[in-house]
């Protein structure tokens, strides 16, 4: 998976991250290389990305 990381010092780094990494693994070797981090942003792949284009056929309602 696909994970950029904007730090607060300005620097972007984008790093390749196997699905198992817990996501308290993946902050702390992301703030040991480029320190405190501003955001996250992960990146879809091709075999997800067609599922945000899926036309609904029926429409979704939330329970209230």
């Amino acid at each position: 998976m696909k994970i950029s990381v904007n730090f607060k010092s300005g620097y972007r780094q984008t790093f390749i991250v196997p699905k198992t990494m817990l996501a308290t693994d993946f902050r702390d070797l992301a703030e040991g290389i480029g320190g405190k981090i501003a955001n996250i942003e992960f990146s879809l792949t091709d075999r997800h990305a067609g599922f945000c284009d899926v036309d609904l056929k029926e429409p979704l309602f939330s329970p209230e």
